[in-house]
C-alpha cells in the first residue's frame, strides 16, 4: 500500500508543486490538500493520512504548531512532517514540542523529501542539519547564559504568556484556559521566574521581542 499524503500550505503553488513530485513517486500517494491549520486538521481526522506535510505560518485561528497539536492528539498514528523556510528556536521547539517527527526546511531535494516521508511513515525522524545543529547546541547547554523560553517554560505557561501578550486579563486567562485565577498567578509567577522578568508588562514585550507570538497573515 502506498503511504497516505496529506498536504498543508496556505500557498496553491506550494502545494501543487510538491504534489507533481510525489505523483512520481509508487509508493507515495497524495489523498487530500488543505489551506488552513483549522482545514488540515479536519482533514487529518477524515482522511487519517499516513503523513502530514505540515507548512508553520498560516492564516485562521490554527497555525501550523497548534494544527500538529490537535492532529497528533485526534490521529495518533499519523505523523507530521514540519517543511518550512523558519529554523530559528521560536519555529523549531514548539513544533517539536506539539508533535513533529520531522523538521525540515523548504530547499530541501525533492529525493530527500520522498525519503523522509518513507521514514516518518516507519515512525523515524529527518532533521535538517541547520535544525539538528541548533537542538544539539541547546541540548549540550552551550547558551547556558541565555534563557530560551522554548525549552525553559511548558506549554501551559506558554498559553498563559501569549494571552498576557494579547492584554488578556487573570480572569478571562482563566476562562479561556478553564483554570483558576490562583492557578493563572502561580502560571505568571512561575513565567516571570523563568525568563527573570519583572512584571506582566515586561512579559508581554518579551513574548512579541521574541516571537512567542506572531501577528496573523
Amino acid at each position: 500500500m502506498p503511504i497516505k499524503v496529506l498536504l498543508v500550505d496556505d500557498h496553491r503553488i506550494v502545494r501543487q508543486g510538491v504534489r507533481a513530485f510525489l505523483q512520481t513517486i509508487a509508493d507515495i500517494e497524495v489523498i487530500a490538500e488543505s489551506d488552513s491549520g483549522t482545514a488540515a486538521v479536519s482533514a487529518a481526522e477524515r482522511h487519517q493520512p499516513d503523513v502530514v506535510l505540515m507548512d508553520l505560518e498560516m492564516p485562521g485561528e490554527l497555525d501550523g504548531i497548534a494544527a500538529t497539536r490537535q492532529i497528533r492528539k485526534l490521529c495518533p498514528e499519523t505523523q507530521v512532517i514540519v517543511i518550512t523556510s523558519h529554523h530559528q528556536d521560536e519555529y523549531i521547539f514548539p513544533a517539536v514540542r506539539a508533535g513533529a517527527i520531522s523538521y525540515l526546511l523548504k530547499d530541501i531535494e525533492p529525493d530527500e523529501l520522498a525519503a523522509a516521508i518513507r521514514k516518518a511513515a516507519l515512525g523515524e525522524a529527518v532533521l535538517d542539519s541547520r535544525v539538528a545543529a541548533r537542538i544539539i547546541k541547546e541540548l549540550q547547554g552551550i547558551r547556558k547564559d541565555e534563557v530560551n523560553p522554548f525549552t525553559e517554560l511548558s506549554e501551559r505557561e506558554f498559553d498563559v504568556l501569549r494571552l498576557i501578550a494579547a492584554g488578556t486579563s487573570n480572569a478571562d486567562i482563566a476562562g479561556t484556559l478553564i483554570i483558576g485565577e490562583s492557578t493563572v498567578k502561580t502560571h505568571i509567577s512561575n513565567i516571570l521566574k523563568k525568563l527573570h522578568l519583572d512584571d506582566r508588562t515586561q512579559a508581554a514585550v518579551y513574548a512579541w521581542q521574541e516571537g512567542i507570538v506572531h501577528r496573523k497573515k
